[in-house]
């Protein structure tokens, strides 16, 4: 089989096009040319390339606002958005509430945290309605920063969203900014009046400074990068790209019923957050086999497959752990730069949820799994 051919035969599916991927697990989508794209995108850190990575906000609640096509203006979440037994788009403050606190069966209205909740959810309502021009059509997708201006502390702007508490010099441009404003929101996507959905290119679009649409935060220093290190990773790469291309081509795993593996290879890796990131792949049976989504017929059927392809499949998890460690490394150097805002978790020391890396052929994340998806994980809602 031809490299291409692989390459067309192995694509996303066009539900998940949008998704941005972990550097390391690109491998999964993508065979060995993923990996040499990984590879290729973390050596370029070392140069100009740093211009193109921004900070990953760590916001919460996920919120969609905007106007429909008649001009009202709407401010809900995702669920209510997609929601079909209800009206989830919420026209009022006042319907935002209740949407919220009506959800389990109205048993948010005995929990205490979640009525306050509710209640800034109708607070900072007419704020986006007034930020939004009146001839604008369509929404945009977002993560809330916070729901009134951060206080100072250590001249810092200092909120916590979700897991990850952000400090932002109060005398920087992005400090000013916040000072003027009553709320905060990190907006990732648009949709325009027709449905079609892309990138946020400018916040020029809002009115006012109540509502402030954090712009991207670039990484303003190069990283160190270990070129030994991912010498010896691209020699491992092309030593076993036509076994790695083999396991996960998907007309085989189509054959075989498999044609989700890897999303399964990607639900494990995220798994294995929780128990530590070491030994990627000795235990993926024995996960496998304990896995209650599965039936035991798949269950048999991916321990046969691994077994026809026990070589590749070694030194596939082997390539996504040498790219782990690489990023790790480039992660904690930005964490480290005197930058404008400084992130950290509490209790686990500095750094956030880490960086997104724009790339032409797809962006990459690069989040520091055994710190914050960890801690994310652990968080309870």
């Amino acid at each position: 089989m031809r490299f291409n051919e692989f390459k067309q035969i192995n694509k996303r599916p066009l539900t998940e096009a949008a998704r941005i991927d972990h550097a390391e697990d690109i491998v999964f989508w993508e065979g060995s040319r993923g990996a040499m794209r990984a590879v290729e995108a973390l050596k370029n850190l070392e140069g100009d390339s740093h211009k193109d990575v921004t900070l990953k906000w760590d916001g919460s609640p996920a919120i969609i606002f905007g106007r429909d096509e008649d001009g009202e203006f709407i401010l809900t979440d995702k669920s209510g958005f997609t929601a079909k037994g209800y009206d989830g788009r919420s026209k009022t403050g006042n319907d935002l509430e209740q949407m919220f606190l009506n959800r389990s069966g109205g048993k948010n209205r005995e929990n205490p945290s979640y009525v306050a909740f509710a209640g800034k959810m109708k607070n900072i309502f007419p704020m986006y309605e007034r930020a939004v021009p009146t001839t604008f059509r369509g929404y945009f997708k977002g993560d809330l920063l916070y729901y009134n201006t951060p206080q100072v502390q250590d001249s810092n702007y200092v909120f916590k969203p979700n897991v990850v508490e952000y400090a932002v010099d109060v005398n920087s441009d992005l400090g000013k900014r916040i000072g003027q404003s009553k709320t905060g929101v990190v907006v990732h996507r648009m949709v325009d009046a027709t449905g079609n959905e892309g990138p946020l290119k400018t916040d020029d679009i809002f009115l006012g400074s109540e509502v402030l649409v954090v712009p991207p935060v670039t990484v303003e220093r190069p990283a160190e990068v270990d070129n030994e290190q991912l010498e010896k990773l691209e020699q491992l790469v092309k030593k076993n790209a036509q076994g790695i291309d083999e396991l996960l081509n998907m007309e085989s795993l189509k054959q075989m019923q498999l044609s989700d593996f890897a999303k399964i290879l990607y639900a494990y890796t995220n798994s294995k957050v929780d128990t530590g990131l070491n030994n990627l792949g000795k235990d993926f049976a024995q996960w496998i086999q304990a896995r209650k989504q599965l039936s035991q017929k798949k269950k048999d059927k991916i321990i046969e497959y691994i077994g026809q392809h026990q070589q590749a499949f070694g030194a596939m998890w082997e390539t996504v752990t040498a790219l782990m460690v690489v990023k790790d490394s480039i992660i904690q150097q930005f964490d480290s730069h005197d930058q404008t805002v400084k992130s950290n978790i509490p209790g686990m020391g500095d750094g956030g949820e880490g960086y997104v890396l724009a790339h032409p052929e797809g962006d990459i994340k690069l989040v520091p799994r055994e710190f914050f998806t960890k801690a994310n994980r652990a968080v309870q809602r």
